[in-house]
């Protein structure tokens, strides 16, 4: 959440730095503000509003300046307001900052700041950063900047400039990803990889407790506890730049939805990994699987892959592992992460804890050198590209196909399938982009259905088995992007409660694999339809028709249709997709 950039060379940074901007706006759109060296001084433009809005109100992109940095904000303290953009700035105005995190001492930080004479005005945290910066400043800003961050509590990605040091923009990191972009003659800062790839594709990643001097020729990173200098890698970024950007799409989700039957390509090449990791994995007696939000979709899809075969497995989200189910983990147990960016704070916190405790650790992971990746024993990545649109589509679809692919292997090792029987699977399987793409050929279909139930108040998904977690996934997407309640039930819950509340205008969503259990859904099918309610089903038959498929595999194919419904359900209401309310792409503060 929130997105922080940098620029210092010898362009336009304005100008650089908006358009910078607007490639992290997926992280945060409550406001955004541009702070660059212009006069002896630094300049400040910022506002409520998107990147486009602030940006065209701006006078600041008339300014000639070579040095700057910027920030588009997820409210966590303060709504959005101009007074709570970003950049912040201290009294004297000498020192002005950007930040993603929280700092949780900030109420005790402002409280001795405002009785030494200090003015806020704002509601923000981030506010009492420069501040603090001021009060410790005695003529060196790097001995204040270290001081400041050594007195904070919580997280934080940072960038500062001082006014009397236009040379160099100073950053930071404590469990809130930031890298710097190298280039020539140049440097870039950014919370995320497709703010950069424009200029340059070698990135220097910072690691918790690092900071850094980021001048035009030159990048220095030191660690905060002993100030010792760090021999950094810069790391080639191979994704393309047409792959972060939406490539003649009305937005980034219905691009990425078009990227699914890629999403399962790409996974597929992971398989000689997901082989070796399998023979480690089948070791242990425990198995949990750990994410959040739609991870944790794909992780009881991987769940149930892992059953279906004999194999314990368990799905805790990563908020309640961290705090309860860490107490039974130890050596004997293997922990698989999920997670799209890498940089989910709750996942990680839960990682860093397990790890602690001795277990083996996996990544399931789509950023490459995010701090998952640092903190694991073993990666998978899915190498679904760059996801942009907060509602996560594509990467789904890559964890899914992954976690099958590594159940599927685990399965192998422990005997508990042939290899000619998941070989099978595997041919099925690399025939599921085709598949996909049929049901990407039938959009107009799906387009009609969202406009005839764009009205409607009440979804209820239904699922059983493997195809719960493609009811929960369903449901989700709908809630996020079109502010509509939804929810979703295993099929067999349907009489414990949720009956009580379907009627006429109550749509339910029925997920129908063609399976052993295809009569009990037909059952709860027939419950819904004698309340009234109207029935849509995905299946080889239903309103949403998709392919034939094996049932192992029906989850990766069973969604599609339910993305492009919640897309097309969401721009039919006039919302816009990729921005929903209230959310932001990656969650990297608890």
């Amino acid at each position: 959440m929130c997105g922080i950039a940098g620029y210092i060379g010898e362009r336009n940074a304005p100008g650089i730095l908006f358009d910078m901007l607007k490639k992290l706006e997926y992280r945060g759109y409550d406001s955004a503000g541009v702070a660059c060296f212009s006069g002896g001084k630094v300049i400040v433009s910022r506002g409520k509003g998107k990147v486009d809005e602030v940006r065209k109100k701006s006078r600041i992109t008339e300014i000639k300046s070579t040095v700057g940095i910027a920030h588009t904000r997820w409210a966590t303290h303060g709504e959005p307001s101009d007074e709570n953009s970003h950049p912040h700035s201290d009294c004297t105005g000498q020192f002005t900052v950007c930040h993603n995190g929280i700092v949780e001492n900030y109420k005790e930080i402002r409280v001795e700041l405002s009785n030494r004479g200090h003015k806020f005005l704002s509601q923000t945290d981030t506010e009492v950063i420069p501040h603090l910066i001021e009060e410790l400043y005695s003529g060196d800003f790097e001995t204040a900047f270290v001081s400041m961050l050594k007195k904070l509590k919580g997280s934080f990605a940072l960038v500062a400039v001082d006014s009397n040091s236009p040379d160099r923009i100073l950053v930071a990191r404590k469990e809130s990803p930031l890298i710097i972009g190298v280039g020539k003659g140049e440097n870039f800062i950014a919370s995320d990889t497709p703010a950069v790839l424009a200029d340059t594709k070698k990135v220097i990643i910072l690691e918790d407790m690092e900071y850094g001097i980021v001048k035009k020729d030159g990048v220095l990173i030191k660690r905060l506890d002993t100030g010792i200098p760090v021999d950094k890698e810069v790391h080639d970024i191979k994704w393309d730049v047409k792959a972060a950007e939406k490539d003649g799409y009305d937005h980034y989700m219905l691009k990425e939805i078009f990227e699914e039957p890629a999403a399962v390509k790409n996974a597929l090449r992971g398989l000689e990994n997901i082989t070796a990791t399998a023979k480690k994995l089948s070791k242990y007696e425990r198995i949990y699987i750990v994410a959040c939000g739609t991870a944790s979709y794909a992780g009881q899809v991987g769940r149930y892959v892992f059953e279906r075969y004999g194999i314990s497995a368990e799905v805790v989200i990563a908020s309640e592992f961290r705090y309860s189910t860490i107490n039974t983990v130890d050596k004997k147990c293997a922990v698989i992460a999920v997670s799209q960016s890498g940089e989910t704070a709750d996942t990680l916190a839960s990682v860093k804890e397990a790890k602690n405790r001795g277990a083996y650790i996996i990544s399931v992971v789509n950023a490459v050198g995010s701090s998952l990746t640092r903190m694991t024993d073993d990666n998978i990545y899915t190498y679904s590209g760059p996801e942009i649109a907060v509602a996560s589509t594509k990467a789904y679809v890559g964890q899914a196909t992954t976690l099958t692919l590594l159940a599927l292997s685990v399965a192998k090792e422990k005997g508990k399938i042939t290899e000619a029987y998941q070989n099978e699977i595997l041919d099925d399987l690399y025939a599921m982009p085709d598949k996909i793409n049929s049901i990407l050929n039938s959009r107009e279909k799906i387009k009609k259905l969202a406009a005839e139930q764009k009205d409607c108040k009440s979804f209820f998904y239904l699922g059983r088995r493997l195809n719960y977690p493609t009811a929960l996934e369903g449901a989700l997407k709908l809630k996020e992007i079109s502010y509509i309640h939804a929810e979703a039930y295993p099929g067999g819950e349907l009489k414990h409660g949720p009956l009580a509340l379907l009627e006429k205008g109550v749509t339910v969503i029925a997920v129908c694999p063609n399976d052993d259990l295809k009569e009990k859904m037909e059952s709860n099918m027939q419950e819904a339809r004698a309340r009234k309610a109207t029935l849509l089903r995905v299946a080889e038959d239903g309103e949403f028709t998709v392919p034939v498929c094996d049932p192992v595999l029906s989850p990766i194919l069973y969604v599609v249709p339910l993305h492009l419904f919640a897309y097309y359900l969401s721009t039919s209401k006039g919302i816009d997709p990729d921005k929903p309310r209230n959310l932001a792409k990656s969650v990297t503060v608890e």
